[in-house]
């Protein structure tokens, strides 16, 4: 059953909501380049790009992530590297402290050095660093000699909080374009939203918030209700706390008080089932579940049963879930499909995003990649 809820309006226009409801749209609609990585039998290793697959390097590499837009890699010597379109650059030559290639930026540190890729240029962004996040289209920061918090968004870096002497600041949450944090001047909640400060409302301390795309939930000690910021509103869904929740892309899953497992999303709350699931996870815009003893995902505002059974190991990534059925045959579900991907024995299966990658033993690797095999 689906419940459309009522806006309830936090000191915005109609004007203003719709224009982030396009900014959103904009930001969601970054067309990503689709990669892989693997080695061979031989321990070289292979990147995937669009269908073509580049020899990058001929020794194994310690450690790679892969992005969106780029690839970056440890080398044998422990040299950063980026595979960015088509081509293959040396970042740093000294070991780094932490790397990640998300699906437009990509970030890396060095100690509290910490430094942005984006449309494969390199920017440094702190050299003081103790704490950041980072997401798809954003980074946030806590810089200890300037004793701020910070994120940077857009090419540009925004001040949150400054004055934080002596406060190692570790109240805040980064989605894929949202930053909720904790004014440690006022005490309230406050959400960083498209390059706009939002207040909204005072926030006692042992609250609880998280963040998704678009949006974000929270529970308050102050009323105990459970409450979403989504692009712009502030909507309550529950007068209780729920016993669980987790975020996606302009969603929240989640399992209320009473047990009922519920969907909120697009503005509408949707009762899956009036009891608890066996679990859940959120994925971008997937939610999938165990259903007494079922595989489910909910796909087009209805459940979709994938198996009788769960899976002992399964991966969700953007429009993708891929697992081994029961005659260990790789079976792929994809806008609203359901088939096997291949018959072949897997000894690994890796997915990222829409690309699958499968080992077939002894590092022998297969890609999927839109309904080819390369």
């Amino acid at each position: 059953m689906i419940l459309l809820l009522r806006w309830k309006k936090l000191a915005f226009s109609l004007k203003n909501n719709l224009l982030w409801f396009l900014l959103g749209l904009s930001c969601g609609s970054v067309t990503a380049q689709q990669l892989a990585a693997f080695h061979d039998n031989q321990n070289r290793f292979f990147v995937f790009d669009n269908g073509r697959t580049v020899q990058a390097e001929y020794l194994a590499v310690k450690d790679f992530s892969i992005g969106g837009r780029c690839i970056l890699y440890t080398d044998n010597r422990n040299n950063l590297k980026m595979y960015y379109g088509g081509e293959i650059s040396t970042l740093e030559v000294n070991g780094v402290s932490r790397m990640e290639a998300l699906d437009y930026l990509s970030v890396y540190s060095l100690g509290g050095i910490v430094k942005i890729i984006e449309d494969g240029h390199t920017t440094t962004i702190t050299t003081n660093s103790v704490l950041y996040e980072a997401e798809d289209s954003l980074v946030t920061f806590y810089d200890a000699y300037r004793e701020l918090l910070a994120v940077y968004y857009k090419r540009r870096i925004h001040i949150l909080e400054d004055g934080l002497a002596g406060k190692p600041y570790n109240r805040f949450r980064s989605g894929d374009n949202i930053v909720a944090y904790v004014s440690s001047r006022t005490g309230e909640l406050k959400v960083f939203y498209h390059g706009q400060t939002i207040t909204i409302e005072p926030f006692i301390s042992g609250g609880i918030f998280k963040t998704g795309r678009d949006i974000m939930a929270f529970v308050n000690v102050g009323d105990q209700k459970f409450k979403v910021f989504y692009r712009g509103e502030v909507i309550t869904l529950e007068e209780f706390p729920p016993e669980s929740w987790q975020m996606g892309d302009g969603l929240v899953a989640y399992v209320d008080n009473t047990g009922s497992f519920k969907l909120y999303r697009n503005g509408e709350l949707t009762d899956i089932a009036s009891f608890p699931p066996d679990f859940y996870q959120v994925h971008n815009g997937m939610v999938i579940y165990g259903e007494q003893g079922y595989l489910k995902t909910w796909h087009d505002d209805r459940p979709v049963t994938l198996e009788t059974y769960i899976p002992d190991d399964w991966n969700a990534d953007w429009n993708t879930i891929v697992y081994r059925d029961l005659n260990r045959n790789v079976k792929i579900f994809r806008n609203g499909e359901s088939k096997v991907l291949t018959y072949d024995l897997a000894e690994k299966i890796f997915l990222y995003r829409d690309v699958v990658v499968v080992n077939r033993g002894m590092n022998n690797h297969n890609v999927y990649y839109k309904g080819k095999k390369y």
